[in-house]
């Protein structure tokens, strides 16, 4: 099995290094011959292709897209059509009528279309949801996730248009990944962006409370304009009906001591620190989630069996981020934060601009 890695400049070494033993044949689309021969210190390629056509004409088995979010949807459905699997980056594509049509394709073409999210596949995800399911602290009631710090982006990132939005559709989406898998489907979401001083064109800060089918609620706050450490908090939080757990704040997954990949880099650590659940600390067993979702992708491929993260679970996340901005729309750069209300989603509310808490410095 071939596997073609786009985009190699920047996230896509970490996807390389993953890809590393899983015992497929890697290529990589690179046009500049000084960053292919950077490369080859640490990788050992099929083939270097020097363009997206070229490589999509290939007779490669799939494709890894790891390219600017508005690529996402036309190199994806292209690759599909020409008989290739499809693994994409977050986020799935900058708009639900994308996101609808990569499934389209799929389903039309017969190929396998996964989104590459590990916030999805962290271990200690992966034994909250189990922990939810077998009852261990009720029914769901409330659910929290946040994550904040201080990213001033460059490159593509820097540009709303090549980004789709701001920080929220870039690493956000990681956490409302987080958000639904917790809370399952959401019936309404109500959110507030707004800009804290870093340099991106978009958003970098963001609220958002959700209601689920189910009854709970939800609260999620992101924000790369988090300038000073902020505290050492749980990442994602589950009240439940008869107990509760949340992420371990003082946990040592991320400290994992794993396998080195050719070069002396460590493999990718989970994301997430631990669990408690009921007061206690829980067993989790820390993995490489970047690898787990590589392997399970190639394994879904090589067996005919179902992607184990459904691209309608990656759209429905897309869906909830394009909601917070407003059915949509593109939050202002700057100014007024704007107000969603899902439920009546033509109304666009002004409110006073968001201040995140700490010290956050305003350009």
């Amino acid at each position: 099995m071939e596997i073609v890695v786009m985009g190699v400049r920047g996230y896509g070494k970490v996807h390389l290094r993953a890809l590393s033993g899983l015992g497929v044949d890697v290529s990589v689309m690179e046009r500049d011959p000084a960053v292919v021969e950077e490369l080859k210190r640490d990788f050992q390629f099929k083939k270097v292709f020097n363009t997206i056509e070229e490589a999509l004409s290939s007779d490669a088995d799939a494709v890894d897209l790891v390219l600017p979010h508005r690529l996402h949807a036309p190199v994806a459905i292209e690759a599909m059509k020409k008989g290739k699997h499809a693994l994409v980056e977050k986020p799935m594509a900058t708009s639900s009528d994308e996101a609808e049509n990569m499934i389209r394709t799929s389903v039309q073409t017969g190929k396998k279309l996964m989104v590459a999210d590990q916030w999805h596949f962290d271990p200690s995800v992966v034994e909250a949801k189990q922990a939810i399911a077998r009852g261990e602290i009720g029914d769901v009631v409330s659910v929290i996730v946040r994550s904040q710090g201080f990213y001033d982006a460059g490159g593509w990132r820097r540009s709303q248009t090549e980004m789709g939005g701001g920080a929220l559709i870039d690493g956000g989406i990681h956490y409302v990944d987080t958000m639904l898998s917790l809370g399952g489907d959401f019936s309404e979401v109500i959110g507030l962006t707004g800009k804290a001083g870093s340099a991106i064109e978009g958003e970098d800060t963001s609220a958002a409370l959700f209601k689920f089918r189910g009854g709970a609620s939800g609260l999620l706050f992101y924000s790369w304009g988090y300038r000073y450490p902020p505290p050492s908090l749980p990442e994602f939080e589950v009240v439940g009906s008869k107990g509760s757990l949340y992420e371990d704040p003082e946990g040592d997954l991320r400290e994992l001591k794993g396998k080195e990949y050719k070069g002396g880099r460590r493999e990718n650590t989970p994301v997430y620190r631990g669990l408690v659940v009921n007061g206690k600390k829980y067993p989790v067993k820390g993995y490489d989630p970047v690898r787990a979702e590589m392997e399970a992708f190639i394994k879904s491929v090589e067996d005919g069996t179902e992607v184990p993260f459904d691209p309608r679970l990656a759209k429905r996340e897309l869906e909830a981020v394009l909601k917070i901005y407003g059915k949509g729309e593109r939050t202002a750069t700057s100014g007024p934060a704007r107000v969603c209300r899902c439920l009546d989603p033509g109304r666009i509310e002004k409110s006073s601009e968001m201040r995140p808490a700490g010290p956050v410095a305003r350009r």
